[in-house]
């Protein structure tokens, strides 16, 4: 792969840069698997926070746009280092944007070429592809992004079982496969669940990784059908879709 793009991916973006608190990045564990722990010590996704501990929500903090912030918040939680496990009262309530994006904080701190990728993953819901976030990271061994899920603990996750939004886009434009199967929830799901994806997955590869809750420009709040969208859109959308698999960029590349 050619050094430039492995070298625009190891340099911190202003979501991924820990700011003032870089010095918790240090003397960390190298190498995937071993820096999910870390990420599991400081962070609890707010799924699980609803469901199993919803007094202890705390809603703002799923807002929190750049590591740097995410430091502050664990910092002001805990002080101890990022190798202790907090208690759940004491961990930071995000969601898998920020679980991708702490881990790809990790890994460029430490030389490492990563990236947030945002898709739809086939082991979080029986009904369907769920919404979802990886990081990925260059392996200098194997020549080839590798997939990881911190929030879950998967490592080097099978591209079948994690589906970019391009691929979902352009599949489903060529009639390969349907809308329906992609989506937010069981009750959420097409066109624009893909399309919102792929607008944040580009913007991601661009380092310019907003949260998830984020939105702008062709991303749509309601669910429409393709027929709804202007050709104009679409045909923007379609080169989207492209240019993710383009210049180095694509999960195999």
């Amino acid at each position: 792969m050619p050094t430039q793009p492995l070298d625009f991916y190891r340099q911190h973006s202003a979501a991924t840069d820990p700011g003032k608190y870089s010095a918790l990045f240090s003397n960390l564990p190298s190498g995937l698997p071993d820096l999910h722990q870390i990420v599991q010590n400081v962070l609890i996704h707010v799924w699980k926070i609803r469901r199993f501990h919803p007094q202890l929500l705390r809603s703002h903090e799923i807002e929190a746009r750049r590591v740097e912030d995410m430091l502050a918040l664990i910092s002001g939680h805990d002080p101890q280092p990022l190798t202790v496990e907090r208690p759940i009262e004491k961990k930071l309530i995000v969601d898998c944007r920020h679980f991708a994006g702490f881990l790809s904080a990790l890994l460029r701190y430490q030389g490492i070429a990563a990236r947030s990728r945002t898709g739809f993953a086939s082991y979080l819901e029986e009904s369907h592809y769920q919404d979802h976030w990886v990081a990925q990271y260059w392996s200098t061994t194997d020549e080839r992004w590798i997939m990881e899920d911190a929030d879950l603990r998967m490592h080097d996750i099978p591209k079948d079982k994690f589906i970019v939004a391009g691929q979902a886009w352009q599949a489903c434009r060529m009639e390969q496969d349907v809308p329906t199967k992609y989506g937010y929830s069981p009750d959420w799901r097409g066109w624009y669940a893909i399309s919102n994806n792929l607008v944040h997955d580009l913007a991601s590869l661009n380092k310019a990784e907003e949260i998830s809750l984020g939105m702008w420009g062709l991303m749509r709040n309601e669910n429409i059908p393709l027929s709804a969208y202007s050709s104009a859109d679409v045909a923007l959308l379609d080169a989207a879709a492209i240019a993710n698999g383009q210049c180095g960029l694509c999960r195999d590349a």
